[in-house]
């Protein structure tokens, strides 16, 4: 058991208002949710959330940065337990994964705060930083799954990283309008092209 220091403390009580939040925000919406019922649903008081968070609106980032953090930790416990890489069920597993992240709520909160964000500069510049640090991630899970494997990539991971996101941001989109247009299996065509091209065909990348 680890010692349940003030640091520590601190950031159980961040990690669980972060729970709370996406609760209340996915209920309420964004203009909807308020401090006092984030507060409410954690069991603290609002001087708790605001001990930890700025603004409803530094609230709202912080858990977009959550939820990047732990899918990604998802995808490299998936990627890393694969008893072969590049292995079928590997593939499955993350596309589990991927599909579980599409989720109408959600959906409906991005693009609720990006309407906001468009219209106010502080929160687009603060939106862009967060972006830009899902584009990391991306990038360190695409690096770290090279390396695994032992082999020079193809394309920039930068590169692929952003043709990913801008895929799957896009189908989110699509499902979110159309769900009949994104099935499961739209998804798992998806991923098996993005590994296609991760791969290569080439006879080198064939053998692996």
């Amino acid at each position: 058991m680890e010692p349940l220091t003030p640091e520590r403390r601190r950031a159980m009580t961040r990690t669980h208002l972060l729970e709370a939040a996406a609760v209340v925000f996915a209920e309420k919406g964004f203009h909807g949710a308020s401090l006092d019922e984030v507060a409410t649903a954690a069991g603290f008081t609002k001087g708790a959330v605001y001990s930890n968070f700025a603004s409803k609106e530094d609230l709202f980032l912080a858990l977009i940065d959550y939820r990047v953090e732990v899918q990604a930790a998802s995808i490299m416990n998936e990627l890393e337990g694969s008893s072969e890489p590049g292995a079928g069920d590997e593939l499955t597993r993350i596309r589990d994964l991927i599909a579980r992240g599409f989720d109408e709520d959600v959906s409906a909160l991005h693009y609720e705060f990006l309407a906001y964000a468009v219209r106010h500069p502080e929160a687009l510049a603060k939106l862009e930083a967060t972006t830009r640090k899902q584009h990391e991630v991306v990038v360190h899970i695409i690096e770290q799954e090279w390396e695994r494997r032992g082999y020079e990539p193809r394309y920039p991971s930068d590169v692929l990283a952003t043709i990913m996101l801008a895929l799957f941001d896009g189908l989110a989109t699509t499902r979110f309008l159309s769900p009949a247009l994104v099935t499961d299996d739209t998804l798992r065509q998806a991923l098996e092209i993005l590994y296609a091209v991760v791969d290569g065909e080439d006879s080198e990348s064939a053998g692996r």
